[in-house]
Protein backbone atom coordinates (compact mmCIF):
# COMPACT_ATOMS: atom_id res chain seq x y z
CA UNK A 1 0.00 0.00 0.00
CA UNK A 2 0.92 4.00 -0.67
CA UNK A 3 0.99 6.12 2.31
CA UNK A 4 1.16 9.90 2.82
CA UNK A 5 3.87 11.49 4.40
CA UNK A 6 1.33 12.05 7.03
CA UNK A 7 0.33 8.97 7.77
CA UNK A 8 4.04 7.74 7.74
CA UNK A 9 4.74 10.25 10.56
CA UNK A 10 1.19 8.86 12.48
CA UNK A 11 3.03 5.17 12.27
CA UNK A 12 5.67 6.81 13.29
CA UNK A 13 4.67 8.19 16.79
CA UNK A 14 3.43 5.04 17.70
CA UNK A 15 6.77 3.32 16.93
CA UNK A 16 8.59 6.57 19.01
CA UNK A 17 6.65 5.01 22.04
CA UNK A 18 7.82 1.20 21.59
CA UNK A 19 11.35 2.68 21.13
CA UNK A 20 11.32 4.71 24.27
CA UNK A 21 9.41 1.72 26.36
CA UNK A 22 12.73 -0.46 24.60
CA UNK A 23 15.09 2.08 26.03
CA UNK A 24 13.19 1.90 29.74
CA UNK A 25 13.92 -1.55 30.01
CA UNK A 26 17.25 -1.37 28.59
CA UNK A 27 18.05 0.69 31.51
CA UNK A 28 16.27 -0.99 33.93
CA UNK A 29 18.18 -4.30 33.24
CA UNK A 30 21.79 -2.26 32.28
CA UNK A 31 21.28 -3.41 27.91
CA UNK A 32 23.56 -2.32 25.48
CA UNK A 33 21.83 -0.76 22.17
CA UNK A 34 23.08 1.17 18.90
CA UNK A 35 20.51 2.70 16.59
CA UNK A 36 21.47 1.12 13.04
CA UNK A 37 20.46 1.42 9.62
CA UNK A 38 17.55 4.11 8.34
CA UNK A 39 17.40 4.85 12.02
CA UNK A 40 20.98 5.75 12.75
CA UNK A 41 20.53 7.54 9.08
CA UNK A 42 18.10 9.84 10.34
CA UNK A 43 19.52 10.33 13.42
CA UNK A 44 22.66 11.75 12.10
CA UNK A 45 20.68 13.97 9.51
CA UNK A 46 17.13 14.48 10.93
CA UNK A 47 18.01 14.39 14.67
CA UNK A 48 14.76 11.90 14.52
CA UNK A 49 13.22 9.65 11.54
CA UNK A 50 14.12 10.12 8.02
CA UNK A 51 11.33 10.84 6.21
CA UNK A 52 9.09 8.04 5.33
CA UNK A 53 11.08 5.48 7.29
CA UNK A 54 8.62 3.24 8.75
CA UNK A 55 10.17 1.62 11.17
CA UNK A 56 13.27 1.53 13.66
CA UNK A 57 16.14 -0.54 13.97
CA UNK A 58 18.04 -0.78 16.77
CA UNK A 59 21.23 -3.59 17.33
CA UNK A 60 22.25 -5.29 20.64
CA UNK A 61 25.00 -7.72 21.32
CA UNK A 62 23.73 -11.02 21.58
CA UNK A 63 24.13 -11.17 25.82
CA UNK A 64 22.27 -8.61 26.17
CA UNK A 65 19.54 -9.37 22.98
CA UNK A 66 19.22 -12.51 25.06
CA UNK A 67 18.43 -10.44 28.24
CA UNK A 68 15.87 -8.93 27.13
CA UNK A 69 14.17 -11.72 25.40
CA UNK A 70 14.34 -13.32 29.04
CA UNK A 71 13.60 -10.81 31.22
CA UNK A 72 12.08 -7.88 28.92
CA UNK A 73 8.46 -8.46 28.64
CA UNK A 74 7.02 -7.62 32.27
CA UNK A 75 9.08 -4.43 32.31
CA UNK A 76 6.82 -3.60 29.36
CA UNK A 77 3.32 -1.96 29.35
CA UNK A 78 0.71 -5.26 28.35
CA UNK A 79 0.49 -3.54 25.04
CA UNK A 80 3.61 -4.27 23.82
CA UNK A 81 4.96 -7.70 22.94
CA UNK A 82 8.56 -8.83 22.27
CA UNK A 83 8.44 -10.86 19.48
CA UNK A 84 11.05 -13.85 18.33
CA UNK A 85 11.42 -17.19 17.42
CA UNK A 86 12.08 -17.97 20.80
CA UNK A 87 8.39 -16.38 22.11
CA UNK A 88 6.46 -17.05 19.14
CA UNK A 89 6.37 -20.35 17.74
CA UNK A 90 5.75 -19.31 13.72
CA UNK A 91 7.32 -16.46 14.01
CA UNK A 92 9.57 -17.00 10.78
CA UNK A 93 12.38 -14.38 11.25
CA UNK A 94 16.21 -14.64 12.98
CA UNK A 95 16.26 -11.26 15.11
CA UNK A 96 13.30 -9.79 17.13
CA UNK A 97 10.39 -6.84 17.05
CA UNK A 98 8.62 -5.17 19.72
CA UNK A 99 5.03 -4.85 18.46
CA UNK A 100 1.73 -2.98 19.64
CA UNK A 101 -0.94 -5.27 19.73
CA UNK A 102 -3.26 -2.80 19.46
CA UNK A 103 -2.24 -1.61 16.07
CA UNK A 104 -1.90 -3.46 12.76
CA UNK A 105 0.95 -3.42 10.23
CA UNK A 106 -0.03 -6.58 7.92
CA UNK A 107 2.29 -7.75 5.60
CA UNK A 108 1.05 -10.24 2.78
CA UNK A 109 4.50 -11.64 3.18
CA UNK A 110 3.85 -13.25 6.47
CA UNK A 111 -0.24 -14.06 6.21
CA UNK A 112 0.46 -17.93 6.32
CA UNK A 113 2.14 -17.15 9.83
CA UNK A 114 -0.39 -17.13 12.75
CA UNK A 115 1.94 -14.43 14.36
CA UNK A 116 1.02 -10.89 16.38
CA UNK A 117 1.18 -8.34 13.33
CA UNK A 118 1.11 -4.62 15.32
CA UNK A 119 3.07 -1.96 13.91
CA UNK A 120 6.59 -2.64 15.35
CA UNK A 121 10.68 -1.91 15.97
CA UNK A 122 13.07 -4.41 14.77
CA UNK A 123 16.16 -5.54 16.95
CA UNK A 124 18.94 -7.10 15.81
CA UNK A 125 21.43 -9.09 17.41
CA UNK A 126 25.06 -8.39 17.49
CA UNK A 127 27.06 -11.97 17.14
CA UNK A 128 30.64 -12.36 16.77
CA UNK A 129 31.82 -13.56 13.29
CA UNK A 130 34.59 -15.85 13.00
CA UNK A 131 38.09 -15.01 11.87
CA UNK A 132 38.08 -18.02 9.11
CA UNK A 133 37.38 -17.99 6.17
CA UNK A 134 36.61 -21.50 5.92
CA UNK A 135 34.12 -21.70 8.78
CA UNK A 136 32.59 -18.05 7.37
CA UNK A 137 32.02 -20.49 3.99
CA UNK A 138 30.32 -23.14 6.12
CA UNK A 139 28.23 -20.99 8.47
CA UNK A 140 27.03 -18.91 5.06
CA UNK A 141 26.32 -22.11 3.70
CA UNK A 142 23.95 -23.18 6.75
CA UNK A 143 22.45 -19.60 6.49
CA UNK A 144 21.20 -20.38 2.68
CA UNK A 145 19.61 -23.93 3.75
CA UNK A 146 17.84 -23.07 6.48
CA UNK A 147 16.88 -19.52 4.83
CA UNK A 148 15.35 -21.73 2.00
CA UNK A 149 13.85 -24.31 4.62
CA UNK A 150 12.14 -21.35 6.14
CA UNK A 151 11.09 -19.55 2.52
CA UNK A 152 8.51 -22.75 2.00
CA UNK A 153 6.14 -20.88 4.33
CA UNK A 154 6.62 -16.86 3.46
CA UNK A 155 3.99 -15.94 1.31
CA UNK A 156 6.00 -14.76 -1.85
CA UNK A 157 6.83 -18.49 -2.15
CA UNK A 158 4.52 -18.79 -5.29
CA UNK A 159 5.60 -15.67 -6.75
CA UNK A 160 9.50 -17.31 -7.48
CA UNK A 161 10.61 -19.08 -10.56
CA UNK A 162 10.18 -23.20 -10.86
CA UNK A 163 14.29 -24.33 -9.93
CA UNK A 164 13.78 -21.61 -6.66
CA UNK A 165 10.44 -23.55 -5.43
CA UNK A 166 12.01 -26.96 -6.06
CA UNK A 167 15.63 -26.29 -4.57
CA UNK A 168 12.78 -25.17 -1.69
CA UNK A 169 11.50 -28.67 -1.40
CA UNK A 170 14.82 -30.34 -1.80
CA UNK A 171 16.29 -28.38 1.30
CA UNK A 172 13.29 -30.16 3.26
CA UNK A 173 15.64 -33.68 3.30
CA UNK A 174 18.18 -31.19 4.86
CA UNK A 175 15.72 -30.01 7.54
CA UNK A 176 12.63 -31.66 8.03
CA UNK A 177 11.59 -29.86 10.81
CA UNK A 178 10.94 -26.36 9.94
CA UNK A 179 10.86 -24.96 13.67
CA UNK A 180 14.46 -26.41 13.86
CA UNK A 181 15.29 -24.45 10.65
CA UNK A 182 14.51 -21.07 11.87
CA UNK A 183 15.81 -21.65 15.64
CA UNK A 184 18.99 -22.92 13.73
CA UNK A 185 19.52 -20.26 11.14
CA UNK A 186 18.76 -17.43 14.88
CA UNK A 187 21.22 -18.90 16.33
CA UNK A 188 23.85 -19.64 13.55
CA UNK A 189 26.71 -17.03 15.01
CA UNK A 190 25.73 -17.12 19.00
CA UNK A 191 28.33 -19.66 19.92
CA UNK A 192 31.01 -18.32 17.73
CA UNK A 193 33.81 -17.22 19.99
CA UNK A 194 34.98 -13.38 20.82
CA UNK A 195 36.73 -12.16 17.93
CA UNK A 196 37.67 -8.85 15.87
CA UNK A 197 34.83 -9.03 14.10
CA UNK A 198 30.79 -8.60 14.23
CA UNK A 199 27.41 -9.67 12.41
CA UNK A 200 24.45 -8.20 12.91
CA UNK A 201 21.98 -11.42 12.37
CA UNK A 202 18.91 -10.92 10.19
CA UNK A 203 20.88 -7.44 8.74
CA UNK A 204 21.59 -6.18 6.10
CA UNK A 205 24.55 -8.33 4.02
CA UNK A 206 27.19 -5.30 3.98
CA UNK A 207 27.02 -5.58 8.17
CA UNK A 208 28.40 -9.30 7.96
CA UNK A 209 32.29 -9.43 9.45
CA UNK A 210 32.15 -4.96 10.94
CA UNK A 211 34.91 -4.79 12.77
CA UNK A 212 33.89 -4.66 16.75
CA UNK A 213 35.48 -1.22 17.27
CA UNK A 214 32.88 0.74 15.58
CA UNK A 215 30.61 -0.11 18.28
CA UNK A 216 32.05 -0.64 21.35
CA UNK A 217 31.02 1.83 24.05
CA UNK A 218 28.78 4.04 22.00
CA UNK A 219 28.08 7.71 20.98
CA UNK A 220 25.26 10.19 22.49
CA UNK A 221 22.84 11.63 20.06
CA UNK A 222 19.47 12.93 19.50
CA UNK A 223 16.73 11.13 17.84
CA UNK A 224 13.74 12.97 18.85
CA UNK A 225 12.79 14.34 21.85
CA UNK A 226 15.40 11.26 23.22
CA UNK A 227 19.12 10.89 23.96
CA UNK A 228 19.86 7.80 22.07
CA UNK A 229 23.24 5.17 21.29
CA UNK A 230 25.15 5.32 18.17
CA UNK A 231 27.93 3.29 17.22
CA UNK A 232 31.02 4.96 18.12
CA UNK A 233 32.53 4.99 14.53
CA UNK A 234 29.32 5.74 12.53
CA UNK A 235 30.55 7.20 9.83
CA UNK A 236 32.57 4.27 8.77
CA UNK A 237 29.75 1.95 10.04
CA UNK A 238 26.80 4.23 7.34
CA UNK A 239 29.54 4.93 4.42
CA UNK A 240 29.62 0.90 4.30
CA UNK A 241 26.21 0.61 4.60
CA UNK A 242 24.94 3.57 2.44
CA UNK A 243 28.36 4.92 0.69
CA UNK A 244 27.77 8.72 0.51
CA UNK A 245 25.08 8.60 3.39
CA UNK A 246 25.21 12.40 4.03
CA UNK A 247 22.75 12.63 0.15
CA UNK A 248 21.53 9.21 -0.07
CA UNK A 249 17.51 8.41 0.19
CA UNK A 250 16.44 5.17 1.60
CA UNK A 251 12.53 6.27 0.42
CA UNK A 252 13.37 7.12 -2.95
CA UNK A 253 12.86 4.07 -4.95
CA UNK A 254 9.53 3.67 -2.96
CA UNK A 255 8.32 7.39 -3.61
CA UNK A 256 5.50 7.53 -6.28
CA UNK A 257 4.85 10.12 -8.27
CA UNK A 258 1.72 11.15 -6.54
CA UNK A 259 4.13 11.84 -3.45
CA UNK A 260 3.38 8.50 -1.48
CA UNK A 261 5.29 5.81 -0.44
CA UNK A 262 5.06 2.13 -0.76
CA UNK A 263 5.25 0.26 2.20
CA UNK A 264 5.72 -3.71 2.56
CA UNK A 265 2.09 -3.61 4.36
CA UNK A 266 -1.39 -4.23 2.94
CA UNK A 267 -3.25 -3.11 5.96
CA UNK A 268 -1.88 -0.69 8.64
CA UNK A 269 -3.44 1.17 11.35
CA UNK A 270 -2.46 3.28 14.68
CA UNK A 271 -5.96 3.04 16.22
CA UNK A 272 -7.02 -0.90 15.38
CA UNK A 273 -5.83 -4.09 16.30
CA UNK A 274 -4.50 -6.47 14.22
CA UNK A 275 -6.99 -8.86 15.38
CA UNK A 276 -9.91 -7.36 14.33
CA UNK A 277 -8.68 -6.61 10.84
CA UNK A 278 -9.67 -9.42 8.66
CA UNK A 279 -6.30 -10.11 5.98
Amino acid sequence: MNLTLEEMQEINKVQLKIFKEFVKVCEKLNLQYYMVHGSLLGTIRYQGFFPFDDDIDVAMPRKDYEKLLKDGQPLLPQKYFIQSCKTEKEYPLAFAKIRDSETAFIQPVMKNFNVNKGIYIDIFPLDFFPENTVVQKVLNFKNKVYTTRINLRMAYEERQPFYKRTLRWISVLFCPSWEKAVQKRADLYANIKESSKVISVGGKGKEMGMPVKWFEEGKILKFEDMDVICPIMMEEYMTRIYGDYKTYNPAAKYMKPDGKVEVSASVCSTTKSYKTIKE
